[in-house]
Parts: structure tokens; C-alpha cells; sequence
């Protein structure tokens, strides 16, 4: 079984260095593929008080994970790290824990179009690189810099979080682009990594949706640590600096408001 690829360098998964023919898909799929295990019944036709059909099933499904795990090795093999993401990706109709309910070839089918489909999400994220990195790199200084690197990520988060239709699926997919942003900038994996993870945190939870206002604290935190301590940090509790209102959309309180009544004041 392969081992999982952590998708966390853009150039794992750029299109521009990993070819690929989605029209020869499906003949390089067949040729990969293990056997595709029987089809099972589908879920809703299983009895709850059935524990023969409950076991038939429970064994549907790890064969039909052990397959998926096996062809993702070998399309890993054949196309690059970015072909791990076949069957993650969002909009995604197949299922890699669900059991196999198609005929096999229409079950090869069904895995060329996620590939595709998953490449294609690649290409529009590097035709969004594209416009965004050049930006980036021209900044004539600090200021221009954050102001660039907020555009961008703001872009990048409405973007991705449009995208997905799982609204508990969001936190790691803007994890996963902004981390590929950062890495495309030149920014070492471990350090994108955790500037991506700090600038997000903990503060999203369940299925609760990122606001203009998450956006613009997300962007503004990540591109003043991408751009480092030499822009200066934020004012502090009665330092002035800005005239931020104290509360933003949604009723929330914003991090930065310099007028605040706070406990320790």
C-alpha cells in the first residue's frame, strides 16, 4: 500500500512539470489498474437488521479502499505526486471508502474523469499563480509588498472557498492553496506551512463559513509574516496607529481596534 503524499509544494503538483493527455486517460488507467474488485449493493438497500448483508458490505468497503490505495500507487508512479489527489478533490463524485457499485470499466471510467477533473482544478490554480506571482515579485517595497500579498491571498481564499461545496471541507482546502502560494513564492515547505496554520489557527470550527471579515484578518495576518518584522508589527492596545470600529460584520469584534475597553485597560 502506498504511503500518503502530503501535497504541501507547489511543485508537486504544477501542471507546468507534470505532463498529461486527458484524452489517453482511460487506455492508461486500464493498463494500470489492479483487478477491480465486484460490485456491492449500494447502501440504502442494506436492511438494518441484516448482519450478513452488514458484513458483505463492511468487506465491500475494504476491498474498495485497498483498490483505491492501490491505484492511486500506480497512478502516482505514472503521472507525479499530484495524481495522489485523484479522488480528493472537491466537486469530487467518487469515493474512495464507498464500495465499488459500477461495472469495472465503467468504474475505470469513473476514475479518468476524477483524475481530469482534478487537473483541470491544477491548471486553474496555475492560470491564478500566473497572474498573481508577477505582482508579488514587482512591489517596490514593504508596503507595496503586504498590499500585494493581501490581494492575493484575499483572491486565492474567496476563490477556493467558492469552490468547495463541502462547507467542512474549506479550512483544508485554503490550508492546502495558500501553502502552494507560499512554496511557489520561493518560501521554504515548513515555513509556508506554519505561517498557513498560524494565520488560520483555530479560530473556524463545524461547518461555519470564512466572512469578508475572516478573509481580510487571514490576509492581512499571512502577508505581514510572509513580508516579515522589518514592515513593523501591529499597533497594540492604545498604541493609535488606526481607527479601527470595534466591531466589524456579523457583530465581530475585530482583533485589530486600538479603541477598545478591554479588562487590563
Amino acid at each position: 500500500m502506498t504511503s500518503v503524499v502530503r501535497l504541501n509544494r507547489w511543485a508537486q503538483v504544477d501542471p507546468a512539470a507534470h505532463p498529461y493527455d486527458p484524452a489517453a486517460a482511460v487506455d492508461v488507467i486500464r493498463r494500470l489498474a489492479p483487478p477491480v474488485p465486484p460490485a456491492a449493493p449500494a447502501f440504502p438497500s442494506l436492511r438494518p437488521g441484516d448482519p450478513v448483508a452488514w458484513d458483505a458490505y463492511r468487506r465491500a468497503c475494504q476491498q474498495s479502499l485497498e483498490w483505491n490505495t492501490a491505484m492511486a500507487d500506480a497512478l502516482v508512479r505514472e503521472y507525479g505526486p499530484w495524481a495522489f489527489g485523484w479522488g480528493m478533490a472537491p466537486h469530487v463524485t467518487w469515493d474512495r471508502w464507498a464500495p465499488v457499485v459500477t461495472s469495472p470499466e465503467e468504474t475505470l471510467v469513473l476514475v479518468a474523469q476524477e483524475l481530469t477533473r482534478w487537473r483541470r482544478w491544477l491548471e486553474g490554480t496555475a492560470d491564478r499563480f500566473g497572474r498573481l506571482l508577477p505582482s508579488l515579485r514587482a512591489a517596490a517595497g514593504p508596503g507595496d509588498t503586504v498590499a500585494a500579498w493581501e490581494a492575493a491571498i484575499t483572491e486565492l481564499l474567496t476563490a477556493t472557498v467558492a469552490w468547495v461545496e463541502d462547507d467542512d471541507g474549506w479550512q483544508g482546502w485554503c490550508d492546502r492553496v495558500l501553502t502552494w502560494l507560499l512554496t511557489a513564492a520561493g518560501l521554504p515547505e515548513e515555513r509556508s506551512a506554519t505561517l498557513v496554520d498560524r494565520a488560520l489557527g483555530a479560530r473556524f470550527y463545524g461547518w461555519v463559513r470564512l466572512s469578508a471579515a475572516d478573509v481580510a484578518d487571514i490576509a492581512e495576518h499571512l502577508a505581514r509574516d510572509v513580508v516579515g518584522p522589518r514592515y513593523g508589527a501591529f499597533a497594540g492596545p492604545g498604541q493609535g496607529g488606526d481607527d479601527w470600529p470595534d466591531t466589524w460584520p456579523e457583530g465581530w469584534p475585530s482583533w485589530r481596534a486600538t479603541n477598545r475597553a478591554r479588562p487590563h485597560s
